[in-house]
């Protein structure tokens, strides 16, 4: 509960003030005028103030101004209260040092809306018997609003109130500043002022409108002239809605609050807009991909199929052998890129399950060189590994493809004379790190964050040949366990890449815990 001090000579005002604050769950103080209230804000140091402007004694700017100049006053909230309703006498409150407006009569929702920006529950008693403010809690971040008005005092309330419900501010004076700042600072929402010297708020919404890069900024017009027309005008030229001079607080957060979200859901479905094109364009280069890789392949054997079937080819002749293993080799790869298409869409459609149970990495390592073992002479790359009494809780054909899948992009990317290796430490906090690392070129800085991505393509990596699709199953497969994969050492020579796994621990603990 916070307390509230009301500054007000009117007692029928100053009593409805106090009902709203009880109301709020609050406990209100008063004082009927500003020689009294600043005697009372200085005895009780209440952790807010609502002050009359027009007072006895002493009016509330006055009021404001003495509170301000007191080191334990410099940062409790003053909010301005009355009924007058010109722009000047707003200005003049936001100069003397509050932090907001509210007009009488006393609106309900207005004065609760107010007070529960600015007061923070959990107030606590400091050792002096002296109340002390709660630190405020971190606000949700609307998003950047440009405000744009050639009178300083306008652009200062506005601004105070964005701030308080949690959105950053910009500002401007002139038509040519806000077009510059809006260009350059790219912000969620401009709050844009029609009668201005020079470009006027038509003249600058339209310009706007008219730039690729700040069409898509939302603007709403404050203003004082609410003739149709003149509305009318402003939707015109690309404005989503106004505000009316003298702003009123609620009008303002609730037609700030719904364009910054509108915004957020028009970039939302913007970026996936553009993640969705540039998935197509890879989806029609893996087809092409696809059709071009399983055609060589295909080829490859038939032309084999076909010199045996007709007696040029035999196991006497000494390339037999050799062209035989290449048949192997790609039936293989062939059969890799099917299972890896499929698999990637089960995955991604919850159709793939993981069956786990506890088995050690070595082994693990040793059925997926097995299966790259021909392939690895055939280039001459060696392959180790040198992991004992580890253990992992995962589903074993699943880790095993997966370990086949990077030891294959290993030995496909490393040199003859290189070297594959499968290594792993011992479980922390209940998860394994397993690595497999070659002595090839590397992964590049630019593309480690992309290559598990479905369809991605290193230039290198399409040289080799590959669809983007082994490392993007490998992804799925280790995430499906609970766990992550990485690029270890991005831009440096020998790829790693590391994985975190779930140890043997966690089948007695829970896959999950």
């Amino acid at each position: 509960m916070a307390r509230v001090l009301v500054i007000e000579d009117d007692v029928n005002n100053l009593d409805v003030a106090q009902r709203i604050i009880r109301a709020a769950g609050h406990e209100p103080l008063s004082a009927t005028d500003g020689a009294s209230g600043l005697e009372k804000a200085r005895s009780a140091r209440p952790d807010a103030i609502l002050v009359d402007l027009l007072l006895p004694r002493m009016d509330g700017w006055t009021v404001t101004k003495m509170l301000r100049e007191e080191e334990w006053a410099r940062e409790i909230p003053i909010i301005a209260v009355s009924a007058l309703a010109m722009q000047q006498d707003r200005a003049r409150a936001i100069e003397a040092g509050c932090d907001d407006f509210v007009s009488k009569p006393y609106a309900p929702a207005e004065l609760r809306a107010v007070l529960a920006r600015y007061l923070e529950d959990g107030r606590a008693t400091t050792a002096q018997g002296v109340r002390a403010r709660a630190p405020k809690q971190p606000m949700e971040r609307l998003g950047r609003v440009l405000v744009v008005d050639d009178e300083p005092a306008n652009v200062e309330i506005l601004v105070r109130r964005l701030e308080s419900l949690g959105a950053e501010t910009l500002r401007a004076t002139n038509g040519e500043t806000a077009l510059r700042m809006a260009e350059g600072e790219m912000p969620d929402l401009v709050l844009l002022d029609i009668m201005m010297p020079g470009l006027d708020g038509y003249d600058v919404c339209r310009r706007l409108k008219m730039n690729d890069r700040t069409a898509p900024i939302p603007v709403i017009f404050v203003t004082a002239r609410a003739e149709a027309e003149d509305l009318s005008k402003g939707f015109e030229v690309g404005g989503v809605d106004y505000i009316r001079k003298p702003v009123d607080s609620i009008e303002l957060t609730a037609r700030v609050r719904s364009a910054l979200y509108t915004k957020h859901l028009q970039d939302e479905l913007r970026s996936r807009n553009e993640a969705l094109h540039k998935l197509e364009n890879s989806r029609q280069e893996l087809i092409g991909m696809l059709g071009h890789d399983i055609r060589n392949l295909a080829n490859s054997l038939v032309a084999f199929l076909q010199l045996v079937r007709l007696g040029q080819l035999d196991a006497s002749r000494p390339e037999f052998s050799e062209l035989l293993g290449l048949s192997e080799s790609n039936v293989t790869e062939l059969l890799r890129m099917v299972n890896a298409l499929l698999d990637v869409y089960k995955m991604e459609e919850g159709k793939l399950q993981a069956d786990r149970r506890v088995i050690p990495v070595g082994d693990l390592g040793r059925k997926s060189m097995a299966q790259l073992a021909a392939e690895a002479r055939a280039r001459g790359v060696t392959m180790t590994c040198e992991v004992k009494d580890i253990d992992l809780y995962v589903d074993e054909t699943l880790l095993v493809r997966v370990l086949t899948n990077l030891l294959a992009n290993a030995v496909k990317h490393t040199p003859s004379g290189g070297a594959a290796r499968i290594d792993a430490s011992p479980a922390v906090d209940g998860w394994v790190t397993v690595r497999v690392s070659d002595t090839g070129p590397g992964i590049t800085t630019a593309d480690a964050p992309n290559v598990f991505d479905r369809f991605y393509q290193t230039a290198g990596g399409r040289s080799r040949g590959g669809t983007g699709l082994g490392l993007a199953f490998c992804k799925l497969a280790v995430e499906l366990h609970g766990g992550s994969i990485r690029v270890a050492n991005p831009g440096e020579p020998g790829a790693v890449i590391e994985m975190r796994l779930p140890g043997a621990d966690r089948a007695f603990h829970g896959a999950d815990a």
